[in-house]
């Protein structure tokens, strides 16, 4: 059930958002766990098939937890949903809690159709509702900061970017991402492409990838846990991009390197840091400038409950999303034919459908 934006306060008389989380365990378990600890908001009802996800969000929460959405969206008062199941549910659950009149929070991927994201959005739309995609990438201080600097002009035109992801993870030998034939891709590429759109400022006209499971002596690994990619984004930028999660010299870690290539300069991320030189600098015989970046103002959970207070999007709603689940579609095409995809980009045309 949804009334008017929460009544509830914090002691300093803050408001208090009331948060229906669905999809306890995983990365739910990490999402609703944020949620509360950014300040913003409460959890007022949980949801999962699970009854020890259930057990440990109840213990933690004091809300109630239900093994049926259908019954936890009756009984709850609730301003807004965190979806954070198994990719396959985030569509139809989406679609519930917006018809049920609550904004909505909804892990990455959006969904796993483009049509079913198309009918997200425009649900969305109709309700006017917010529905927000849990990228929070462009909340981490090092790209926050570097799109800061690259939308402000400090390398000049932006023509190049090399992006690097790498992690040693045993998600593809156990679990239902474990059963997904693009992991690489839909687990993890889908939030680089997002960040590779956020930096550079650019949408994608094309691409080429190539994704493998990497054998293993005595591993039976069938999803694909390596990619390659080129992306030709608009401007034009071109996009050399790598991944892989069995890395085992040097992993770069979750939030991954790149090195942005402008007309007067270029940007490194690396980790926690920035290093960024220009054209002008060096010939002068400088040291590239090393930089920490701040914190960001607002960070992804406070984003969404500025967005639901203000009733103005956020960096990630799903409008913008869109774009970027299009990559990811276009990319397992590509995976799978060995062709040159162009994104999809006429949304109303998949409804049609």
């Amino acid at each position: 059930m949804c009334n008017s934006l929460s009544v509830l306060f914090t002691s300093r008389g803050d408001l208090l958002i009331r948060l229906l989380c669905v999809g306890l365990g995983g990365m739910g378990h990490h999402d609703w766990n944020a949620a509360i600890d950014c300040g913003g908001f409460t959890a007022v009802g949980g949801v999962d098939i699970d009854a020890s996800s259930r057990a440990a969000f109840t213990d933690k929460t004091g809300a109630p937890a239900f093994a049926d959405f259908t019954k936890a969206l009756a009984t709850i008062d609730a301003d807004a949903a965190l979806i954070a199941t198994p990719d396959l549910f985030h569509a139809p659950l989406t679609l519930n809690a917006l018809d049920a009149g609550l904004d909505v929070i909804c892990e990455k991927p959006m969904a796993e159709t483009l049509r079913d994201a198309a009918r997200m959005h425009f649900g969305a739309l109709r309700g006017d509702r917010m529905l927000m995609v849990h990228h929070q990438l462009r909340w981490h201080p090092s790209h926050h900061e570097a799109r800061r600097r690259i939308a402000g002009g400090e390398i000049g035109e932006v023509r190049r970017m090399d992006f690097h992801f790498s992690v040693h993870s045993d998600v593809c030998l156990r679990g239902y991402r474990s059963q997904l034939p693009h992991l690489i891709l839909q687990d993890l590429a889908v939030h680089h492409f997002d960040l590779i759109r956020y930096l550079s400022g650019q949408e994608c006209d094309s691409l080429y990838v190539r994704d493998w499971p990497a054998p293993e002596a005595g591993l039976d690994i069938s999803a694909a846990t390596d990619a390659i990619a080129i992306l030709n984004m608009s401007g034009p930028v071109t996009v050399n991009y790598t991944a892989s999660i069995r890395e085992l010299l040097d992993p770069v870690g979750y939030t991954c390197t790149a090195h942005v290539h402008g007309t007067e300069g270029e940007l490194a991320i690396d980790g926690e840091q920035l290093r960024l030189q220009t054209r002008t600098k060096h010939a002068d015989g400088a040291e590239p400038e090393r930089i920490t970046p701040p914190v960001p103002d607002p960070g992804t959970w406070s984003a969404f409950a500025r967005a639901l207070e203000t009733r103005e999007p956020t960096l990630t709603h799903s409008a913008d999303n869109l774009h970027s689940l299009a990559m990811l579609f276009a990319a397992m095409e590509s995976a799978e034919t060995g062709a040159i995809v162009k994104p999809v980009s006429d949304w109303l045309a998949l409804l049609k459908d």
